[in-house]
C-alpha cells in the first residue's frame, strides 16, 4: 500500500487509474523509473541518466511522465462516483486479473503523436503493429475500459476540456463523451511514455539510447495489472496495488 493510503485519501478529490507496469523490480521497472527519475512505488526521487545529444537536461523533457510512473494506461485516471469505495475498485480488479493469462509484449521505441508533423511528437514504447501480443493487450484494455467504468465519475467541464476535443476526431470524441477518454477501443494504441514532446533531435538522442537497452531487456512481461492513485490534483500518482493475472498468482 503506498503512503498516500497509509495517511488517509480525500475519495471525492482523488483520482485512480488502471494502469499496466513492469514487474516491481525488474530490469524493466528498474530502468524505466531510473529513465524517469522517481519510483512510483516509493515516490523517491530518482538519478536519471545522462544522455548524449540532449538539449537539456533529461528531467526537463520527462515532466509530465515523471509525474505519472512508469506505466501504459488501460484505464485512465477517473475519480469514483460518490458511493463507491477502496474496496471496490480493488474487487473489480481482481475479478478482471483473474480472467487474463500472462503473456509476452515485443516493443520498440516510437515517436507518436505528432498530428502529421504540425506539432512535436513524444517518444514512447509500443509493440510493433498486427503482433499477436498487440492482439492480447487491446483485449486486456478494453476490458479494463468496460469493467471499471460503472465506479467511474463522469469528468468536469474542465477535464473535459483538458483532452483538447478540438483537436480530436469525431469517433474519439464520441469516446471522449461516453467513457470519459477518447483513446479507447478501436483507438487504443498501448505504450509506455517515455518523454514530453520534444523536439526532433532530442526525439533522435532519446531514442537512440533507448534502442539498445530495449534489445537487451527483451519483451515486457505482462502479468498483472496495478491501480494507481493521486491523491489531490497536481500530485503524483503513486502504486496502490497490483493484481496478479490468474496464471501467475
Amino acid at each position: 500500500m503506498s503512503g498516500a493510503l497509509q495517511r488517509g485519501l480525500d475519495l471525492s478529490v482523488a483520482r485512480f487509474a488502471i494502469y499496466y507496469t513492469p514487474p516491481p523490480g525488474s530490469c524493466w521497472w528498474n530502468e524505466g523509473s531510473r529513465w524517469l527519475g522517481r519510483d512510483a512505488i516509493t515516490g523517491r526521487d530518482l538519478l536519471a541518466p545522462s544522455v548524449p545529444g540532449l538539449s537539456r537536461a533529461l528531467s526537463d523533457l520527462t515532466v509530465d511522465p515523471r509525474r505519472y510512473g512508469l506505466h501504459a494506461t488501460l484505464k485512465a485516471p477517473m475519480r469514483l462516483v460518490p458511493q463507491a469505495q477502496l474496496g471496490d475498485l480493488s474487487g473489480v480488479a481482481a475479478a478482471l486479473a483473474a480472467r487474463h493469462a500472462p503473456f509476452d509484449l515485443v516493443v520498440h521505441t516510437d515517436v507518436i503523436d505528432t498530428d502529421n508533423g504540425k506539432r512535436p511528437g513524444f517518444v514512447a514504447l509500443r509493440p510493433k503493429a498486427g503482433a499477436d501480443d498487440t492482439k492480447a493487450v487491446d483485449a486486456l484494455a478494453a476490458d479494463c475500459v468496460r469493467a471499471f467504468d460503472d465506479l467511474r465519475a463522469p469528468p468536469t467541464d474542465a477535464e473535459l476540456a483538458k483532452r483538447n476535443p478540438q483537436r480530436l476526431t469525431s469517433r474519439q470524441r464520441e469516446w471522449l463523451a461516453q467513457w470519459g477518454y477518447p483513446y479507447v477501443f478501436d483507438e487504443f494504441r498501448f505504450h509506455v511514455t517515455l518523454s514530453d514532446r520534444v523536439d526532433a533531435n532530442d526525439a533522435t538522442a532519446i531514442t537512440d539510447w533507448w534502442r539498445p537497452r530495449v534489445q537487451a531487456l527483451g519483451p515486457m512481461r505482462v502479468d498483472s495489472l496495478a491501480i494507481f492513485v493521486q491523491p489531490s490534483p497536481g500530485e503524483p500518482f503513486l502504486l496502490h496495488e497490483r493484481f496478479a493475472f490468474g496464471e501467475a498468482a
